[in-house]
This record gives C-alpha cells, structure tokens and sequence, in this order.
C-alpha cells in the first residue's frame, strides 16, 4: 500500500517535467520519442534521487522544514495557478466571473453522479478515512507530547485542505470543458501540468512547475523518513539480535531499506498507471485500518490476535482484489462483481473494493477478539485509566 502510494508522486513528476521540458533539447536525438523533453523515467529518477538526499543528510528535522518550506510553496503557487487558469479559461478578468463561466463550460455528467452508480459514489465517502492511517501522518500525530498539542492542527489542516485541493479538484473539472484547451481524453496524470503550460508563460509556468513538484517531494519525503522509522523501530530494534547493532549500522540499515523501497517503486512507475486509479487502490488499503485504530481507542476487548488478524486480513483482501482488478488496470472495477441477491428485492450491489476491506478487517477483529483471551487488568489500565472523581 505504502509502495502504491509512492508511485503517485514518482509517476506524476515523471509526466509534469517531461510537458514542460519537452522541445528543450533538440539537440539529443535519443530524446526525440519525448518531444525533446526530459524523459518521464529520467526525471522520476531525478526526484527520487534529490528526496532520498536530502532525508538521508537532513533527518527528521531537516525533512520536517524541507515539508514546510514546500508546502507553503505549493499553496502559495497553487492559488496563482487557480487565479491565473479561471482567468484564462473565463476571459472576463473578473475571478467570480471568469469562475462561473468556466463551471457553465462543463460538461453536465462530470457536475453529477448520472455516470456512476449510487452505491459506488456513496462509497466514496470511505476513501477519505484513509488520511489519519497514512504512515508519514499518523507518525507525526505520535510525536505529540500531550493532547494539547492537537488544539491548533486540528483546526488547521481542514482549512490548508481545502486551500490546497478544492482548487486543484476545479481545474481538473474544468479541464473538461471546451475552453479548456485541454483535448478530450487527454490523460488523466498530465492534465494539471498541460493547463499551466497552456495559459501561462513561460517564467510563470515555471514557477508553477515548481509549486506542483513541491507538493510532490513534500508527500515523498515524509514517507521515505517514515518507512526507514518503521523498519528500524519496529523490526530491527525489536529483533532478538537488536543488541549487536551500534546506532550507526542500524542507520546504515534504514538507508539501505528506504533505498529499495524506492528502487522497486522507480521500477513499478516504469508501467504506465494513472495517478487516481493509484490513489483510490492505496487508499482503499489504508481505510482498512481504520476499524483496528477506533477499536484500540475504544473497546477493551480488543486482544492482539484480533489487531494481527485484521491487518492480515484487510492486506489479504485488498491484494485479491487488486488481482481481480487486473493490477488496477480495470478502471471501473466493482465488488460484488455482480449484484448479490438476498430478500426480495434487496440485494448488494457492486460497490468500491473499499467497502469489503473495512468490512472484512471489521469482522475478523471482532471475531478473533471474541474468541482468544482479553487483555489482563493490568494492561487495561495502562490504556483505560478510570476516570478521576470529581472532588
């Protein structure tokens, strides 16, 4: 899961500097098949290589300001893309104005669900579950040092959300749309870099280049750093040999597992995927574990049996059904893959493999947990303090 969503960052700089350098080397015959331009696999290579410098000299720390630093450019740049394209696209020079115009130029099926059925576009609704189980996010919560901590990013990061997605979910919209310049079925991970190489010049165009492969490098590093965190944390060091290794090969160790995680994720981006097909199948992963994280809050009856076999089971099932998917090669890929009939007229309809992960991972924690010891009293209270009394 971690691997696929990796691959949303390496196959999306690929396509974005192979548009915007394409032309810019005539000379290099063997770039001729890439208009010129930087192949995708070069500049993927690229930015693994620059993310995979600067966690391994910055740390956690340096990572931490590098994420900060091209966050802050990806929102600012971000709504200049946003302003400068409805401009373009609307052509009033007014941006409420120039906003509606490009929103009437929509073709209606991409404004509604009339394409999609309804149990499929409710279970949508799931797919957003998946952001508090990312590695890189869910580290950062843990490094909290009380629930005070909380206060400001949970008011926050709904707020930097939207500034950062909502007007990148309307240019995608409105690349549909006539006026766009963008050619009907144009693929779905050069579309946000065709826009700005269309209504934007030159210098800005690069500026705005910039901003995207911010946003980019500032998802890739965070899980490159955690992904060597995770294998040194809850591998090496709890290894019955963890006592033989001095902290400098226990580093040594993490670089080299980052370092072939990222290989195998360069070679994978080699075969073409759209990026939203990516993003919905790795999400999909991750909302899985959303029921073992509320019942770890929770219930008390949760045992370690249940948590292990919850994580089994929702890998378990999402590698079926990705395999059933054809590797995510099916685009409109349902479970069930026809509809279930169960009392008169009810059955279950074919939803996003999202629904049955949570509900498997669901059913198994419940029944392992039922059915093996529960946690002693002494465990309990570490985690489920009573309540002080009011004095």
């Amino acid at each position: 899961m971690v691997i696929s969503y990796l691959l949303l960052g390496v196959v999306h700089a690929g396509a974005v500097i192979k548009i915007f350098k394409a032309g810019a080397f005539q000379a290099v015959g063997w770039f001729g098949e890439y208009g010129h331009g930087i192949p995708p696999w070069l500049a993927a290579a690229i930015i693994c290589l620059v993310v995979l410098t600067y966690v391994f000299f910055g740390g956690m720390r340096g990572t931490a300001w590098a994420n900060a630093f091209q966050t802050t450019v990806f929102m600012v740049l971000g709504m200049l893309t946003f302003v400068t394209i409805a401009h373009a696209v609307g052509g009033t020079g007014n941006l409420w104005q120039d906003m509606r115009i490009a929103s009437q130029d929509v073709p209606v099926q991409q404004w509604t669900r009339s394409s999609i059925p309804k149990p499929v576009y409710f279970s949508y609704l799931l797919i957003p579950l998946s952001v508090g189980m990312f590695p890189h996010v869910f580290q950062h919560w843990l490094t909290a040092r009380s629930v005070n901590t909380f206060r400001l990013p949970i008011v926050m990061h709904p707020i930097m959300i939207m500034i950062v997605w909502v007007p990148c979910v309307l240019l995608g919209v409105w690349a549909s749309g006539p006026n766009s310049g963008i050619p009907a079925g144009t693929s779905e991970n050069r579309v946000l870099a065709l826009l700005v190489q269309t209504h934007a010049g030159p210098i800005l165009g690069g500026l705005l280049t910039a901003g995207i492969l911010a946003a980019i490098m500032s998802s890739l590093d965070s899980q490159f750093l955690c992904l060597g965190t995770i294998f040194t944390e809850d591998i090496v060091v709890h290894s019955r040999r963890h006592g033989h290794f001095s902290e400098k090969q226990i580093v040594l160790m993490a670089r080299l597992f980052v370092v072939a995680m990222v290989l195998v994720t360069y070679v994978l981006s080699l075969f073409p995927r759209a990026v939203f097909d990516l993003g919905i199948w790795s999400f999909s992963g991750f909302t899985g574990l959303v029921p073992l994280v509320l019942a770890a809050i929770y219930w008390r009856r949760l045992t370690l049996a249940g948590a292990v076999a919850s994580v089994v089971a929702a890998a378990g099932t999402w590698w079926i059904l990705f395999w059933r998917a054809g590797w995510g090669l099916n685009k409109t890929y349902a479970f069930p893959e026809s509809p279930i009939p169960l009392v008169g007229d009810w059955n279950v309809p074919p939803m996003l493999p999202v629904v049955t992960i949570v509900a498997v991972a669901t059913v198994v924690l419940l029944s392992v947990s039922l059915v093996t010891r529960p946690p002693s009293e002494a465990t309990l209270g570490r985690f489920f303090p009573e309540p002080r009394k009011p004095t």
